[in-house]
C-alpha cells in the first residue's frame, strides 16, 4: 500500500489527542494541513487509518528499541511504558487501536496476532510462555493506570508493579 508519512504522523496526533472518536479523513486531513481527497487517497477508510497509524507507531516502537539497543527485559519493558510525554502519546494511541480492535473483527485479528508476537517475543528472550502472557498483561494494566496519573507519580506504579514482578524472576536489569 502507498505510504504518506505525513498522513500518518496526522493519524497518531489525532489518535493520541483527540481519540479514536474523533479519527476522521477530515480531522487527518486538518491535522495534516491537506485536502481530504489526499487522505482518501492513501487511505479510504476510517479503519484504513487506524491499521495505517497503529501499524506506522509499531514502526516507530520498533525503530526506538533498536536505536536504543536495551539489553535486558526490563530495558523493553521501559522503553514501552508511559513515563514521559512520547511514551504517553504512543500508549494513548495504542489504547485507541485496542478499543477498536474489541469490536472489529479484522482489527481484533491483527491485534491477537501482534500479542502473539510480542509475548514470543519475551519467550525467546528466555520467560516461560505462562510468565510472558503474565508480564504482557501486566505491562497492559501498568500502562492504562500510568495514564491516568499525572507524569510525576508514574514512576512509582512501575517499580511496585512491574519493577517488583522483573525482580521477583531474577531478571536482569529490573527496574
Amino acid at each position: 500500500m502507498k505510504r504518506a508519512t505525513h498522513v500518518l504522523d496526522a493519524v497518531l496526533d489525532v489518535l493520541a489527542e483527540q481519540g479514536i472518536g474523533a479519527l476522521s479523513v477530515r480531522t487527518v486531513a486538518a491535522a495534516a494541513g491537506v485536502s481530504p481527497a489526499q487522505v482518501q487517497y492513501y487511505y479510504r477508510t476510517k479503519n484504513d487509518l487506524v491499521r495505517a497509524g497503529f501499524e506506522y507507531a509499531g514502526e516507530q516502537f520498533l525503530a526506538e528499541i533498536e536505536a536504543a539497543q536495551p539489553k535486558s527485559i526490563a530495558g523493553v519493558v521501559e522503553l514501552w511504558l508511559p513515563l514521559d510525554e512520547p511514551r504517553s502519546r504512543r500508549a494513548r494511541v495504542w489504547l485507541a487501536y485496542a478499543a477498536a480492535a474489541v469490536v472489529d473483527p479484522v482489527l481484533q485479528k491483527e491485534n491477537a496476532k501482534l500479542d502473539r508476537e510480542l509475548r514470543q517475543w519475551y519467550v525467546d528472550a528466555g520467560l516461560t510462555e505462562d510468565v510472558a502472557a503474565q508480564l504482557f498483561a501486566m505491562i497492559d494494566g501498568a500502562t492504562l493506570q500510568c495514564l491516568s496519573l499525572p507524569l510525576a507519580e508514574r514512576r512509582a506504579l512501575v517499580d511496585r508493579t512491574v519493577g517488583a514482578f522483573l525482580a521477583k524472576l531474577a531478571v536482569p536489569g529490573s527496574m
